[in-house]
Parts: C-alpha cells; sequence; structure tokens
C-alpha cells in the first residue's frame, strides 16, 4: 500500500511538472518591440531565420550575441541609425528570436556557416560585419574562409582569447546532458529564463547600469526565449559546446578590424583586448566608458558613430605596434 500511494505520488508530481513545463513553454511570443524595417525570412539549410532589412548603400551585417533569451533586438538602438548610411542586416540566429527553433545539438560551426551562408545567399555583397560577443569569435572562421565576403569586422566583447576558448570536456556533456533532458532539464532552462533570471543576468553581467534594464527589455527576452525547442542553443552555450579558440583565425585576417569593448565588461573583461591587439597589431581598438558588455546600447551614440565612421572611411588607425592606448568613448553623462 505504501509503495503504491509513493508510486501515485510520484506520478502525480511528474505529471504536474510536466504540465508547468508545458504553461512556461506556451507563455513566449514574439517581442513586443519592433525592430523596424522590412521583415523577411530567409530558408537556410539548418531552418528558417527571421531578419530585419532597411536603409541603402554598403551592406552592413549586425549579429547578435548568443545567451538565453537573445535576439536581434540586442541592436535595437544601432539598427535605425545606421540604417541612414549603410543597408542593414539584423538576423535573429537559428534557435534565438522569430527563427526557427529546431531540436538539435548546436556547435561552433552552425554559427560560423549561417553567418557565411547569409552574406553569400541573402546578401550577395561583399559586407561590413558588426559581431556581439560569443558569435564574434565565432564569425572568424567565415571571415577567413571568404575574405571577399567580409569586408571589415567590428568585433563587441569577442570571446576566443581567454574566455570560452576551450571545449567543456565531460563537465560539460554532463551539464549539456541534463539541460537538455525532457523534465529537470525544463525546470532548469524556465528558471533560468525566469523574469527574475533574465533580469540577474542583465543587471549584473550585460549592463553596468541597472537602470537601463527596463521591464520592457525584460519581457522582450522572456517572450522570445519560451517555445518549443527553445532551450537548446542556450544549453549547448551554458555546455561550453560553443566555445572556441579565437586565435587560430585572428592571427589569418586579411580584413580591417575595430574591437569595442565595454570598460566595464565582467565577462569577458577588457583586459583580453590586450592578447587581441599582441596577435593582430592593426587592430582598432575602441573602450566605451560606463558599459559593460553591451556598449552599443549604453553608448549607442558614439557606437553607431564610430562604426559609421570606421566602415565609411576607413581613417581609423590601429594603435598596434606603437604603442598607443584604445581610445576611449562614451565621456558624457
Amino acid at each position: 500500500m505504501r509503495l503504491m500511494r509513493a508510486a501515485l505520488t510520484t506520478a502525480g508530481t511528474l505529471g504536474a511538472l510536466h504540465a508547468l513545463n508545458r504553461h512556461l513553454e506556451r507563455s513566449g511570443g514574439p517581442p513586443r518591440t519592433a525592430l523596424g524595417g522590412e521583415r523577411r525570412r530567409y530558408r537556410w539549410k539548418g531552418g528558417e531565420i527571421a531578419y530585419s532589412v532597411a536603409g541603402e548603400g554598403p551592406p552592413l551585417l549586425l549579429v547578435h550575441g548568443i545567451y538565453a533569451g537573445a535576439s536581434s533586438l540586442e541592436f535595437r538602438r544601432n539598427f535605425g541609425p545606421l540604417s541612414r548610411h549603410f543597408t542593414v542586416y539584423a538576423p535573429d540566429l537559428l534557435g534565438c528570436g522569430a527563427s526557427e527553433k529546431p531540436r538539435r545539438r548546436y556547435a561552433p560551426e552552425d554559427v560560423t556557416s549561417q553567418i557565411e551562408d547569409f552574406v553569400r545567399e541573402e546578401i550577395q555583397r561583399p559586407t561590413h560585419l558588426v559581431a556581439s560577443s560569443l558569435s564574434a569569435a565565432l564569425a572568424l572562421p567565415a571571415a577567413v574562409r571568404s575574405p571577399r565576403l567580409f569586408r571589415s569586422l567590428v568585433l563587441i566583447c569577442p570571446t576566443g582569447l581567454g574566455t570560452l576558448d576551450r571545449p567543456s570536456g565531460r563537465l560539460g556533456e554532463a551539464v549539456y546532458r541534463l539541460l537538455v533532458s525532457p523534465l529537470l532539464g525544463d525546470l532548469l532552462y524556465h528558471a533560468l529564463v525566469s523574469h527574475r533570471g533574465i533580469r540577474l543576468y542583465l543587471e549584473r553581467m550585460a549592463y553596468h547600469d541597472p537602470s537601463r534594464v527596463t521591464e520592457e527589455i525584460v519581457e522582450d527576452h522572456y517572450r522570445v526565449s519560451h517555445g518549443p525547442n527553445a532551450k537548446f542553443l542556450p544549453a549547448a552555450f551554458v555546455a561550453g559546446k560553443l566555445n572556441q579558440p579565437a586565435l587560430p583565425c585572428w592571427t589569418q585576417l586579411r580584413q580591417r578590424v575595430m574591437v569595442c569593448w565595454g570598460r566595464e565588461a565582467r565577462t569577458p573583461p577588457p583586459a583580453e583586448l590586450d592578447a587581441f591587439l599582441r596577435y593582430n597589431p592593426r587592430t582598432a581598438p575602441r573602450i566605451f566608458r560606463d558599459a559593460a558588455l553591451l556598449p552599443h546600447d549604453e553608448r549607442a551614440e558614439d557606437f553607431n558613430r564610430e562604426v559609421a565612421d570606421f566602415v565609411s572611411a576607413g581613417r581609423i588607425k590601429a594603435p598596434g605596434s606603437n604603442g598607443k592606448r584604445p581610445t576611449e568613448k562614451g565621456n558624457q553623462p
């Protein structure tokens, strides 16, 4: 009798947890904020990718970072202003935003080939690339393999030279298996992408000024991080399955490169900029005060100006071997 009661209790608990997970999964949807421009779909070999496009002029591709709740809305303060000078493309990577979210085991090449194929098949012209954090590191192989597709690179707080630069090993595999498991994994993921979990990440890691983390921003992250199979790309990120060293490609780049960093960033810290300069002295560094991982959001006007100048004129000189310190931007309140 006791055994039967225990079995019934366990079954009831599991059923309730399953129902809770399905309820949370259905709580997602399209973000309330619109990036602007024309919304299009790109039928990539791995799934359908949603993107926005606006403006006229040389093509400029904005690639957001990879984390729970990631989408092209990371560039909400850049897309419109930059479209005054360029034809700006802002995709949601596969597994993010409004793009398809397949049930798959993501690897670094999935991101690299998305970026490369998008330029080759959808833009169809040599393109200037702006990429954020882990996506910046994962874009490097594409720039090396197809140098004619990428005219210049602007990398924001890139990983790969000190942060997220090694395979995660057995521990990472164990974490991944746990996160993609159907019941406990769902619970852990939904805790990670709860309103509170998202706010904590944004306030403590992404932004220097927590007052910038509005209810609207939290809600947009929440909505795009919920839905069928939404957990698979974040699970790969958290488990270190997307880690990749930047050095092998970094030293082979032929394009002009500008690396931007928020001075208050924690992971990756701005101290890692030294390694990028050491291994590629032609790099043009830019440090933005009062900003963390998202200088393009916290110091949007300065960032947009720097990108427009760098891409359009090509007159920025990298200090590299001449010993000059990186220029700091964003001094005004």
